[in-house]
């Protein structure tokens, strides 16, 4: 006599609309508070008590490692859609102003990606992938004369965080007032006969996330 397997038990749409609804709250309370921001305050956010919190996400680096894995699929479509560009000059600038955007449009992408301690738990595959995308587009572009030289991608991540504390400031007052600076940003990485070089060198890459976990 055999004996059928249980059924499978499937999440219930309310607990998924739960989820969405605490990831929401996570990265609206985030852009706005940055690392210091407590899981209470994201149950306040998402309407929920905090034991709901604590069923979902034991702490706040399990709330965050979820937030990576809701968010880095944006900055995965931005490197994708670069590098399918066969212009270097225009793959290149498509790469660094669609860093530059989610991160204006996200204010919480960079807790989530350079938040204390958060460096460490970057899977290294997701890593090495961004890291072989963005160092080609850019030495491509350099070589091409798209680009001038000693840009690194430890730029991208500086002007990012740059141009998204000012989206950050003018979100209500002039929500799109960020592009303006964003093709400031762009249009000055173009070589240029009368541009000083670029001076000091940047920090390790690791350095410099773990500087931004500091101020963010």
């Amino acid at each position: 006599m055999t004996t059928e397997a249980p059924p499978i038990r499937r999440p219930r749409a309310d607990a998924e609309r739960n989820r969405r609804r605490i990831l929401d709250a996570a990265s609206a309370v985030f852009a706005e508070h940055g690392p210091s921001a407590t899981l209470g305050d994201v149950a306040a956010e998402a309407g929920v008590g905090i034991g709901t919190i604590y069923r979902k996400f034991p702490d706040k680096s399990a709330l965050l490692d979820a937030l990576f894995d809701d968010k880095i699929g944006d900055v995965m479509a931005v490197v994708d859609d670069a590098s399918a560009l066969n212009d270097p000059g225009e793959a290149f600038r498509a790469y660094l102003s669609g860093m530059i955007e989610v991160h204006a449009r996200d204010r919480s992408l960079a807790t989530v990606l350079f938040g204390p301690d958060r460096f460490d738990r970057f899977p290294a595959e997701v890593s090495e992938r961004l890291a072989t995308a963005a160092d080609r587009l850019i030495a491509e572009a350099v070589a091409a004369g798209e680009l001038r030289p000693g840009f690194t991608r430890q730029d991208t991540i500086a002007l990012g965080v740059m141009v998204s504390t000012l989206a950050m400031a003018y979100r209500e007052r002039g929500p799109e007032l960020w592009r303006r600076y964003a093709t400031m940003v762009v249009d000055g990485t173009r070589p240029s006969a009368s541009a000083s070089p670029l001076a000091p060198q940047p920090p390790a890459f690791r350095a410099m996330a773990e500087s931004l976990s500091r101020v963010l």
